[in-house]
């Protein structure tokens, strides 16, 4: 890709120097001083000034002397005209536009994060917690109640839970009998039994039918 870089020039002030005479055909109040400010341009956009330098132009013979040739008298209100002369802002337009980039990036990673909305956050705040390894759970069978069952919580991931499942089992429930029962009345194929997050939850927390027991 060509990049078009280089260095170009514009007028921004021109004043007639009063009080002086020309040094080539000695015309009094024909001198006009003309001050230039160089810029960086790329693809003719410019980036940055790099300075000013000024000219002097007699009005009679037409003589231009650059800031070298200019006599002595010459270079103290060629200086002050230069002084005055202000470099336009538009010399510096890729710059401004490269820092009106940047602020506009900073202001969308500042403002353009989006708050949670009520409903997100009510939602977040009743979702269940996740379960720990551990937990156990009774849950009714029938016969009206003189029956229950027990179950543990064995491994969790992401999207489900793992759980062991005691036999139907009756008697006064203690942590003692808990231990023995879930040691000892576990069927081979209750050992390992596993839940979708949603199924657990609505079980659990939703219709209530496992009751948290510790």
């Amino acid at each position: 890709m060509l990049f078009f870089l280089g260095i170009r020039r514009s007028t921004i002030a021109t004043e007639h120097l009063s009080g002086l005479a020309c040094a080539y055909c000695h015309t009094p109040e024909t001198l006009t001083c003309t001050v230039f400010s160089r810029y960086v341009h790329l693809f003719w956009v410019p980036a940055f000034p790099v300075g000013k330098f000024s000219v002097t132009s007699c009005q009679h013979c037409k003589q231009v002397l650059t800031a070298r040739e200019m006599p002595a008298s010459y270079v103290a209100p060629v200086q002050a005209v230069q002084q005055q002369a202000k470099t336009p802002l538009t010399h510096f337009a890729l710059l401004l536009l490269f820092g009106a980039v940047v602020l506009l990036s900073l202001l969308i990673s500042v403002f353009g994060k989006k708050e949670p909305t009520a409903a997100a956050a009510t939602a977040a705040s009743a979702a269940p917690v996740p379960e720990a390894v551990g937990t156990r759970y009774k849950f009714d069978v029938a016969d009206e109640g003189r029956q229950y069952g027990l179950i543990e919580v064995t491994g969790v991931t992401a999207d489900s839970v793992q759980y062991r499942m005691t036999n139907a089992l009756r008697g006064r429930l203690t942590t003692a009998s808990a231990a023995v029962a879930l040691r000892d009345s576990v069927a081979p194929g209750n050992v390992r039994q596993r839940a979708s997050r949603e199924q657990w939850n609505y079980s659990s927390k939703g219709q209530g039918l496992f009751k948290r027991f510790d």
